[in-house]
């Protein structure tokens, strides 16, 4: 028979007891720590595929629906807000249970006084916060480096993100757009707004002169402005059909007088380059034969919803200065260039060669202006300066004083017809069966008692 041990000598099954313990121990630290790096890399991932999502989605937009992409890719590239969405709310979730995690595994691991606390949790934000922005700037640059025209980069992890994310995304677009229809009800005004209002109400001690207060009012509103509603309509682009003979050629640029031209096949939907004048400086005496088309050089497309603050920034980059304006169906629109541009901020950019009578309005008198149909509804704001909420509803729906005269009208409206909006006086001064050209624009100004007596 087998003796017991004497007291407080350690026996078999407390051994195994304490063995037990320890490993359990190291196992639960074990799945802590790799909880740990599972969220942060996760974190990192997402991260990182959103930024060559949107680095991706950018330059399909400019592509102009040549290149054809899978089924489930497409579904992602025409559904921008929802995938961008659903992988901020991923990774956000991802770096607060990070958060949580390293604390209790701190916690556990190092024993703080409670004064302390506050502390140690300080340093451990600090620490994370340093920790996830390098791995962010150093996934972001390899993600870019690894995507191709075909498809972004952990396309896999942009899939899953927006599986994972789609709840939030589904509950928090359409609140979003709940917000700014409500804020738009009741009058509430943009931050632009409030800017170029508080312009207005300038301190009367440091007057600032008009052009002063017209420049500071354009950098405000700049960013706000889109690419719709600055861009040179279709009607007004000048094109270069690709197989036009070089003599032909020579007499266009005569004629029109631009430096860069837009190419094309069989219309302006099917532009593939743009002609830089300057590139056929070496070759004015070529012969009748010369192969000018070897000199057009690749085309910049951009959608119409582009913000012209973004589309700057772009033209730096890529150091054009020329982009064809397209709609979600790949057609052309529009043309706009970079003195468009700057002359949202500057104003009316005049060289030697811009002719006086292309002026698109005449003001008659004080409160009498005479457009031309084709007039950018854009423009014409600026001009009349009418209350903000006037055309509210419509400025995005419309380009053109032309376009305004259809909606107001229903139709395509006689020459000598009258209609009133708010404060100002329609009448359309020429029109035919397809178009009007000229709408004469008069602000109504109430009369004061004075004056009536």
């Amino acid at each position: 028979m087998e003796s017991i041990p004497p007291l407080g000598e350690p026996s078999s099954w407390g051994s195994l007891l304490l063995l037990n313990l320890f490993n359990q121990a190291q196992t639960t630290l074990v799945w802590s720590i790799t909880l740990l790096l599972l969220f942060f890399l996760g974190s990192l991932a997402v991260t990182a595929a959103m930024a060559s999502f949107q680095c991706f989605w950018n330059n399909a937009q400019h592509h102009n629906g040549k290149t054809k992409y899978s089924t489930s890719l497409q579904q992602l590239i025409d559904a921008p807000e929802r995938v961008l969405v659903a992988g901020a709310f991923l990774s956000t979730t991802l770096q607060l249970l990070l958060a949580y995690s390293a604390y209790h595994l701190l916690n556990d691991l190092v024993s703080v006084p409670d004064q302390y606390r506050w502390l140690t949790s300080l340093a451990l934000v600090l620490l994370l916060a340093v920790m996830l922005l390098l791995g962010r700037l150093a996934m972001i640059s390899w993600a870019k480096k690894q995507e191709t025209d075909q498809q972004p980069a952990l396309l896999p992890v942009i899939k899953l993100a927006t599986t994972l994310g789609a709840p939030f995304a589904a509950a928090f677009l359409p609140m979003q757009r709940l917000m700014e229809r409500t804020r738009q009800a009741f009058g509430a005004p943009s931050v632009s707004e409030e800017l170029s209002n508080s312009l207005d109400q300038s301190n009367p001690n440091e007057p600032m002169s008009p052009q002063e207060k017209g420049l500071l009012k354009a950098i405000v509103n700049f960013s706000s402005i889109t690419v719709r509603q600055i861009m040179r309509s279709r009607a007004d682009v000048v094109g270069f059909q690709r197989r036009m003979p070089f003599p032909a050629l020579l007499k266009q640029i005569q004629q029109h007088g631009y430096s860069r031209v837009p190419v094309y096949t069989e219309g302006l939907d099917k532009i593939n380059g743009v002609l830089y004048v300057k590139d056929l400086l070496p070759y004015l005496n070529a012969p009748a034969d010369f192969v000018w088309q070897n000199l057009i050089r690749t085309p910049y497309f951009v959608p119409e919803s582009k913000q012209i603050d973004d589309l700057l920034r772009e033209f730096q980059e890529r150091r054009v200065h020329m982009a064809i304006v397209v709609n979600e169906y790949g057609d052309t629109t529009g043309l706009l260039t970079l003195e468009d541009v700057l002359e949202e901020i500057v104003g009316e950019i005049h060289d030697e060669l811009d002719e006086e009578e292309d002026h698109y309005y005449t003001q008659l008198d004080e409160h009498t202006f005479l457009f031309e149909g084709r007039t950018s509804l854009h423009d014409f704001c600026k001009i009349i300066d009418p209350p903000a909420e006037l055309l509210q509803d419509i400025r995005n729906e419309v380009e053109s004083v032309a376009g305004l005269m259809l909606r107001l009208f229903s139709r395509i409206p006689h020459t000598g017809e009258e209609i009133q909006l708010g404060p100002y006086q329609f009448k359309i001064e020429a029109a035919d069966s397809k178009k009007i050209k000229k709408v004469r624009v008069q602000e109504i100004v109430p009369q004061s008692t004075d004056e009536e007596e």
